[in-house]
């Protein structure tokens, strides 16, 4: 017997799904746009769901759902990435809610929500069917498909609900930096509020002002989703933020010191999520009480040499945690770094998350990151560092930097650039780095 599960759950006829402009818009209203839309989309298999605009791209979502259509989650939204993912797929079509789209796509655009609705009518779908495929970055190759069933999600999002405590009856909002093609965003500002009934503000603020209006804007208990690279934004520029439930962060190592700082400032608690494009969320942990990681509810870890792996929960199969760990106990574990984290030098070895995180520390810096341009001998490292610190002398960071760190990873060279090329979702490319090195060098060339 097939199991179906809806696209909604705990919603009352009347309660809004979403908010645009401090205007509504109730469930029944999305549910029936959804249906009208998913009438009117191409009769393909595959849509490439581009849509800036939260609410448009759950609508957009839905409605794929509706068709018998699966999502692509493109790795990035750039131009060659978009344009690469369309040509990969001979039956896609792409959605989109403004003209921001490669000039040689034909895009469908998601039309405006009707002013009224029909009855509540709450669309079904069966728990194994594909309802997304999520893509890597390609960090090592061509971006790889993993696909994700709507039974996942659906459980994913419930247990993610249930293990933060939004118990049912009470009104709760998402406010997202993140981008809803990224698996991040997909689960927590999409699939989390569509499954436990809250509410979800459409855009997509990333200034600290803009996020506070925002944040005042959407009403019940607000939680933000976001990345450690806005949340010290905020923190910097010391914008008050209206009462908030809870913070989700995620995409990057979330520091101590600044959970701890978000939580003083914000009078609430900072969860931080670790997961992966393959699994989507694995574990949880609020760094101000503690390093450890608990896997998500239902889960539990095994070790097998010096791989471990992660079952259960909303995974279909085991799978293995990508990164370096250590195993605490069946639920808990450390996480001690990626593989290729580690920076060896002279016979020493050093984490280069560790070497951000000081970094970050000196006085005047911004932002700033360590990588390994590769130009060593093999088996060994030579760091170089870009940095943004506004009217601070290089020699004065590096002055910090041998007070802090071993000399043999002080940066050489340490680059000063006016902001690092992150990502959506606060991510820095490899391609990104060397090409600011090779700009550097090149300048230094001409000077000399």
């Amino acid at each position: 017997m097939t199991v179906e599960l809806p696209l909604v759950e705990r919603f009352r006829a009347g309660d809004a799904i979403g908010w645009r402009a401090r205007e509504p818009v109730d469930v029944g209203r999305f549910c029936s746009a959804a249906a009208a839309l998913a009438a009117a989309l191409p009769r393909k298999r595959h849509v490439l769901n581009l849509c800036e605009d939260r609410l448009s791209f759950m609508l957009g979502f839905a409605a794929a759902m509706i068709a018998r259509q699966v999502s692509l989650l493109p790795s990035s939204k750039a131009p060659g990435a978009v344009l690469d993912l369309f040509a990969s797929h001979s039956d896609v079509y792409c959605l989109a809610d403004s003209a921001d789209v490669p000039s040689s796509l034909a895009a469908v655009m998601v039309p405006p929500f009707p002013r009224s609705s029909r009855a509540l009518e709450v669309p079904r779908f069966p728990a194994d069917r594909v309802a997304l495929i999520a893509y890597t970055s390609g960090s090592t190759g061509r971006p790889q498909p993993h696909p994700q069933t709507w039974g996942s999600l659906v459980a994913d999002a419930r247990a993610l609900g249930k293990q933060l405590g939004l118990t049912e009856g009470r009104a709760c909002s998402v406010v997202g930096t993140v981008p809803p093609q990224h698996i991040y965003g997909m689960e927590t500002t999409v699939m989390l509020p569509m499954q436990n009934g809250m509410s979800v503000h459409s855009g997509r603020p990333l200034l600290p002002g803009a996020l506070a209006v925002a944040l005042a804007d959407t009403p019940g208990e607000r939680w933000l989703v976001s990345t450690p690279t806005h949340l010290r934004a905020c923190i910097a520029e010391g914008v008050h933020m209206p009462p908030l439930g809870g913070v989700l962060s995620a995409t990057m190592p979330l520091a101590t010191d600044l959970a701890l700082e978000v939580e003083r400032r914000w009078s609430a608690p900072v969860h931080e999520i670790y997961g992966c494009t393959e699994g989507g969320a694995l574990a949880l942990r609020r760094p101000a009480r503690g390093e450890g990681w608990r896997v998500r509810d239902g889960m539990r870890l095994r070790q097998a040499g010096a791989e471990v792996w992660v079952e259960g929960g909303h995974l279909a199969q085991p799978l293995r945690i990508p990164d370096r760990v250590k195993v605490l106990s069946e639920t808990q574990f450390k996480l001690l770094g990626r593989p290729e984290d580690m920076a060896k030098i002279a016979g020493k070895r050093a984490s280069i998350e560790a070497l951000n995180r000081e970094l970050s520390r000196v006085p005047g810096v911004e932002d700033g990151m360590f990588f390994d341009p590769g130009t060593a001998p093999r088996g060994e490292s030579r760091l170089a560092a870009v940095v943004v610190a506004p009217g601070v002398e290089p020699e004065a960071i590096l002055r910090v930097l041998r007070e802090r760190i071993d000399p043999a990873f002080l940066p050489r060279p340490l680059i000063v650039a006016d902001t690092l090329p992150r990502t959506a979702t606060g991510k820095v490319a490899r391609a990104d780095l060397l090409a600011l090195l090779e700009a550097a060098q090149a300048r230094n060339r001409d000077l000399a």
